[in-house]
């Protein structure tokens, strides 16, 4: 359990890995389905349709970085509690 600790402390345990594959699959099925809307939408709907896929990846960020810090601040509560053998109503 130290070693996990010791990695987790020192920002080399991940909780997110993804394999390069399923990233890259993912984006592909993305680039495919925006030429597609991009062929059949006009000129206008496409441009709403760019602005409401801003929108989305505006907030897909802003929800990641809110889970990030709720997980580092998280493992830092639990790595005091672990290095301090403390727990939380005692």
């Amino acid at each position: 359990m130290k070693k996990i600790l010791h990695e987790l402390y020192h920002g080399r345990v991940l909780g997110q890995e993804r394999t390069a594959y399923e990233t890259d699959e993912a984006r592909e099925k993305i680039r495919s389905e925006r030429r597609h809307f991009a062929f059949i939408l006009s000129d206008e709907d496409f441009a709403r349709f760019e602005a409401l896929e801003a929108l989305h990846k505006e907030h897909h960020t802003r929800r990641r970085e809110e889970i990030y810090e709720n997980a580092f601040r998280l493992g830092v509560l639990l790595m005091c509690a672990v290095f301090t053998n403390h727990e939380e109503g005692s």
